[in-house]
């Protein structure tokens, strides 16, 4: 049986922007890299890898890194990662953040594209889901994984607010629709978070170019949603980039009600300490979709 190759970009590819928390300008230079290398952040001259153990903070965004060398909001370009089935790659950041762009994993995927992905001489590597795991927090939101052949996404949400309320969104990341219906979805806030949010030294970079935001039936940004469950799909599209935390992209289905990082943290932590839940091996190019 033949097996699915791993893959880098072809050509390095620099983006630049304000992040969305810190409002710092930032500089990324996406690089390739070999085979078996992985994903991997470089700044002031360290390597930071793009895994679970690296993780310093879920509080409204994810974090990898240390006090000397710590890059933040990550979790739309591990996405872009995990969407496009990129699976060797080099990230220098001259920041403290990655640029927010416009609040989505869009303009990430494509940069990816335009770089040129490219297969390397070595199989791919995936976690094979083949037991169900579940993590339910003292909230009761929760996060489930199951075996399935194919790559499913499963996202509730419910929000007092009436722009938002209660969505549900059912994905396969390996239909191009789906991918592109995840990828453009925005990050958001309530208006009446902001405030606060900014008094404790988050969303100084946010505006309405990086964000959706609501104010109880309102939408406030001038050219409306770009898809009726843009706030289920950005949670699923948070979802999909912190579990490419994983090391490895996932085989399964995975359903989640409210997630957000710091569960999507300890839902991952859970899944790959059960040695019985997880397989690794090579993706195979039957009985197995490949990547979109």
């Amino acid at each position: 049986m033949a097996f699915l190759a791993q893959t880098t970009i072809t050509r390095p590819i620099e983006i630049a922007g304000a992040g969305l928390h810190t409002g710092a300008a930032a500089r990324v230079v996406l690089g390739p890299a070999a085979a078996g290398r992985g994903i991997n952040f470089r700044r002031n001259g360290r390597e930071i890898p793009a895994v679970l153990a690296a993780v310093v903070n879920t509080h409204f965004n994810t974090a990898v890194g240390d006090d000397e060398a710590r890059v933040s909001t990550i979790e739309h370009l591990m996405a872009a990662l995990a969407l496009a089935g990129i699976d060797n790659i080099s990230i220098e950041v001259d920041g403290p953040e990655l640029p927010a762009l416009d609040g989505s994993a869009a303009p990430w995927l494509e940069a990816l594209g335009e770089a040129g992905p490219r297969d390397l001489a070595a199989p791919r590597e995936v976690l094979h889901i083949m037991e169900r795991v579940s993590v339910t927090d003292d909230h009761g939101r929760s996060i489930s994984a199951e075996p399935f052949d194919g790559r499913v996404v499963d996202v509730s949400i419910n929000f007092p607010d009436a722009a938002i309320g209660a969505q549900r969104v059912k994905l396969d990341l390996d239909d191009a629709a789906d991918v592109r219906r995840v990828a453009l979805a925005r990050t958001f806030c309530r208006r009446d978070e902001i405030d606060r949010l900014r008094a404790k030294g988050l969303s100084l970079g946010g505006t309405l170019d990086n964000a959706v935001v609501v104010d109880g039936a309102h939408v406030l940004n001038p050219s409306g949603l770009r898809d009726p469950q843009e706030f289920a799909l950005h949670k699923a599209l948070d979802l999909i980039g912190d579990l490419r935390l994983a090391g490895a992209p996932l085989i399964g289905r995975i359903v989640a009600d409210r997630p957000g990082h710091d569960l999507n943290a300890r839902f991952l932590a859970a899944l790959l300490a059960d040695s019985r839940a997880v397989m690794r091996g090579p993706e195979a190019a039957r009985g197995l979709r490949a990547s979109a």
